[in-house]
């Protein structure tokens, strides 16, 4: 009787808690929702119709009063910069154990010997000496695996603007840009392999990133909708507050 009681009460708690938790639908992406937005759907339209794929590059790299870069900027630099401190930690992890084995190679050690007496000392200058060769390793990894990822996504959002649509072609095509400029100083038989190779990573990387957009409805072309919604609506809420101080300079002067 108690082990049946146990299992009816396991039941009913499993059905309580799975329709508690239970997930919901995805939102329809790109789906104009009433709101209290004083731009209408065919007002955004009308706008994306009348742009250009030059119009819409100059705005990327053009100053942007209210958030000084423009939101593909933003999207760039929100992907590179993690990129860019997390390969410079990784690669300097790996470059500890090498690290220590050089320090105890190289003439330093003579020093931290000779400071025997003072072991404090002693360990301070030779862990000094580890993390100043670390930060480095970092910054020459940050650097160049930063700048070889950024130059991806920068080439890739600079075609996706042009466009106005995602492709993995654009990743392939950063990738091939990324590969050439690395090796640049080789000669051209390693730039075009460099950037054949890189290419393909593009490739895999960009196919496997915009299916991940496209499952999320985060597309440039959604992106770019939105985008130019808020943009409209910011004009919008400016004109307003123009409009009002006109008119109350104008009750000041009639009174």
């Amino acid at each position: 009787m108690i082990i049946a009681r146990l299992k009816s009460d396991y039941r009913i708690c499993h059905r309580m808690i799975s329709r508690q938790w239970k997930t919901p639908p995805l939102p329809m992406r790109h789906q104009w929702k009433k709101m209290d937005s004083p731009i209408s759907k065919e007002e955004v339209d009308r706008f994306i119709a009348k742009e250009t794929g030059l119009g819409r590059l100059k705005h990327m790299y053009s100053y942007q009063p209210m958030s000084v870069i423009s939101a593909d900027l933003h999207n760039v630099l929100s992907l590179a910069a993690p990129m860019t401190l997390f390969s410079g930690m990784i690669i300097a992890g790996l470059r500890y154990p090498s690290a220590k084995f050089d320090f105890l190679k190289s003439p330093e050690r003579g020093l931290v010997k000779f400071q025997r007496k003072n072991l404090r000392m002693a360990r301070m200058y030779k862990y000094d000496i580890l993390l100043l060769d670390l930060f480095r390793t970092a910054f020459k990894a940050g650097f160049k695996f930063g700048g070889f990822f950024t130059c991806i996504l920068l080439v890739n959002q600079s075609l996706a603007t042009y466009h106005n649509k995602s492709s993995p072609l654009y990743y392939a095509a950063g990738g091939a840009v990324a590969g050439a400029l690395n090796k640049f100083v080789d000669g051209t038989r390693a730039m075009i392999a460099g950037g054949t190779v890189a290419g393909f990573i593009g490739l895999v990387y960009g196919g496997a990133f915009y299916l991940f957009l496209k499952q999320y409805g985060m597309t440039q072309d959604i992106f770019h909708w939105e985008d130019v919604r808020r943009r409209l609506e910011i004009g919008y809420e400016l004109l307003e507050k123009e409009n009002a101080s006109k008119d109350d300079s104008k009750t000041k002067k009639d009174s």
